[in-house]
């Protein structure tokens, strides 16, 4: 009876539906931070804030997520995933709640890096729990239904929180989303467990400084990290700004440009499943999408920046969908690239570096774009600054191709 148990890891799918309680911490954090780029035009109102100051609302969040990364990725390794989500959900919770009672602006910036925190925990410990569970052909697949969370997530708060802000105030609406968080991480903690895998290491694994140095000398693994954090610049810079941008520039109502924005999300999960199948199945490695992705990315970013008020809606929803498929599309393959250039016995601290670095994209991206915005009066300038970023992504990637020398069998060697 107990094989027949979907909730026993006995069972033959429990990798599924760990995928499944994966998804649901994805799509609550990124409905999060998606809500704080819908709710744009209100906070700088209330809160007084130019564009640089908006952007640092970003920021705060993951210079948070930034500092528990590598000290994530070394619990996960030494006391498992199942501890650390449930610990990393409970502090998003609580730092929401808070955010919805702060009042000046130095006490939200506070509670942001604080709601990092927590995601940062939350990223970690669920991309080790793929690499955890599933063998090689498939994990992409999974990877990238996990994601998959991310865009649901941004897509609930572009359709949702403008119309519910018409009818409630934004404090109330995170005041509750605080507490829904607080029920979902006792719901976790509850129904997950981790894998036999992972605790092969869990026992007698200590960490080492020098386990850190022996990444920073894999000139391919910090080849592909970089990659990332040119990828976290577009990504969050796009998804803080497209609101504000079709608001100012297009003069969209909200409604319309949350839209918009939940269009890229919505094609964002549908490709980065898309992508995972690819990588699995037909490619067979993971760097050939990657390189596919920066090149066609930085190509719509460029259209982008080209458009103007009187430019046709159909261009600018084409644009959303475009975006989706590359600038939201490409997490699954990377994280999935990363996790096997780790060895197995610190896949925890070689995913928790790895993110570590690439959100210093995430962390300087959003206020530098914002910078760029009020520096010169203009949107182009930093949409062809995002344009750059997916060229320097191809070049990368296909630079960290050049120098596996065995292509595909490097890649799945240590897996």
């Amino acid at each position: 009876m107990r094989r027949n148990n979907l909730f026993s890891p006995s069972h033959a799918h429990y990798n599924w539906f760990v995928v499944s309680l994966l998804w649901m911490s994805h799509a609550i954090y990124f409905f999060n931070y998606s809500s704080l780029g819908v709710l744009g035009p209100l906070l700088k109102q209330e809160l007084v804030l130019s564009n640089t100051h908006f952007g640092f609302l970003f920021g705060f969040i993951f210079m948070g997520s930034m500092v528990l990364q590598i000290p994530a990725g070394i619990w996960c390794d030494q006391f498992g995933v199942r501890k650390v989500m449930s610990w990393g959900l409970l502090t998003i919770g609580g730092s929401i709640f808070f955010f919805s009672i702060c009042r000046s602006l130095f006490l939200c910036y506070v509670t942001l890096f604080f709601l990092g925190v927590g995601t940062g925990c939350s990223q970690v410990s669920a991309t080790k729990s793929v690499m955890d569970w599933f063998p090689f052909k498939g994990r992409a697949t999974a990877m990238g239904v996990k994601q998959t969370g991310v865009n649901i997530g941004g897509i609930m708060a572009s359709l949702l929180f403008p119309f519910l802000i018409t009818k409630y105030h934004w404090r109330f609406l995170l005041e509750w989303i605080g507490f829904i968080i607080f029920a979902f991480a006792f719901l976790f903690f509850l129904l997950y467990r981790d894998s036999s895998k992972g605790k092969r290491y869990l026992d007698h694994k200590k960490f080492h400084f020098q386990d850190t140095f022996t990444f920073f000398k894999d000139r391919n693994f910090m080849i592909v990290t970089l990659s990332g954090v040119f990828l976290m610049i577009v990504q969050f810079s796009f998804s803080s700004y497209l609101v504000l941008y079709l608001n100012q520039t297009h003069r969209y109502p909200l409604e319309q440009a949350g839209v918009l924005l939940a269009l890229s999300f919505g094609t964002g999960a549908i490709a980065r499943i898309g992508w995972s199948l690819l990588s699995d199945y037909l490619f067979k490695n993971r760097k050939s999408p990657l390189i596919i992705i920066g090149g066609f990315g930085a190509f719509i970013i460029l259209v982008l920046s080209l458009t103007t008020a009187s430019s046709p809606s159909w261009i600018i929803y084409l644009l959303s969908i475009s975006f989706g498929i590359t600038g939201m599309g490409w997490n699954a393959i990377w994280l999935t690239l990363i996790g096997e250039l780790s060895s197995k016995e610190t896949t925890g601290l070689g995913i928790g570096l790895s993110f570590f670095i690439a959100n210093f994209g995430a962390a300087i991206g959003p206020p530098f774009f914002g910078m760029l915005i009020d520096l010169f009066n203009s949107f182009i300038i930093a949409w062809l600054f995002l344009a750059f970023c997916m060229i320097v992504v191809s070049f990368l990637i296909l630079l960290a191709r050049f120098k596996s020398t065995n292509g595909f069998q490097i890649e799945i060697s240590q897996f």
